[in-house]
């Protein structure tokens, strides 16, 4: 037989606060089984504990609402468990990258860095696909692989093969604005594809200082600090983006990255 419940003695049941317990009500997840139209009091039911305790499970593993909701009204136990599979997965990725951040964050509390080789460059003018486009920083990652993933999708569909690795070129507008240009390109000696977003450019000759860093993005972004702590020291910076080449790819993930920082002078 179920008893009715007032919200604080559910509360104590499932471990789920009266404040949790009236945004559930209020956004649709975890309805009260009656609620007194002169009081506004909730009521539960102890039937409803277990759906409770659940959702308390759920939202334990930081799932949001939307899809707190989507597994519940499930119609199959194979619909509920794909929703908890894809968020399992974005936990698993985000515990990756939680655990880059921590061994870089060390390194820097413990002054710990590789010791940086800078070699100065020019390079020549360079015929390229390129997709560009302006962007905001938080959205970089995500543009980033869209962009990557037309240039692979174009490359089968002509010949010769790329003369050169993929690379990128970011404004610092980007950073200091946190809206800018940022480009993804590969150097090719024929016109794109019809058809794609893809337009032929060529890249200006420009004198660099270039590092490189193996690894992950997280330890690429204290490689140019360096870099670019080097420059500034030796007042040798230029106007213009920072270029990238990607020499090695894993997925969409750059793990060997040349980071060229434009300079005015190609020798120390």
């Amino acid at each position: 037989m179920t008893a009715r419940l007032t919200i604080g003695e559910f509360a104590l049941m499932t471990h789920l606060s009266k404040k949790a317990l009236r945004h559930y009500h209020e956004v649709g997840l975890l309805e009260p089984t009656h609620t007194d139209p002169h009081t506004g009091y909730r009521h539960y039911g102890t039937d409803q504990v277990t759906q409770a305790q659940i959702i308390r499970c759920y939202r334990g593993m930081d799932m949001p609402l939307p899809e707190v909701k989507a597994a519940l009204a499930a119609e199959s136990a194979e619909g509920r468990n794909t929703i908890i599979a894809a968020h399992l997965t974005r936990m698993e990725d985000q515990l990756k990258e939680t655990g880059k951040a921590v061994q870089t964050l060390r390194e820097l509390l413990t002054g710990r860095s590789a010791q940086l080789d800078v070699e100065f460059r020019t390079t020549p003018p360079t015929r390229a696909w390129a997709l560009t486009s302006m962007i905001n920083l938080d959205d970089y990652y995500a543009w980033y692989a869209d962009a990557l993933q037309e240039i692979r999708t174009a490359l089968p569909r002509v010949e010769p093969a790329p003369f050169g690795p993929l690379g990128g070129l970011i404004t610092r507008e980007l950073f200091t604005d946190e809206t800018g240009g940022a480009t993804l390109f590969v150097p090719m000696d024929v016109p794109p594809p019809a058809g794609t977003r893809l337009v032929e450019v060529t890249l200006p000759a420009t004198h660099y200082a270039v590092a490189v860093h193996t690894g992950s993005r997280e330890g690429a972004e204290r490689v140019c600090g360096d870099l670019g702590s080097y420059i500034m020291e030796r007042q040798i910076g230029a106007v213009g983006p920072v270029r990238e080449h990607y020499l090695a790819l894993e997925g969409s993930s750059p793990t060997r990255t040349e980071i060229c920082w434009p300079v005015t002078m190609t020798a120390q």
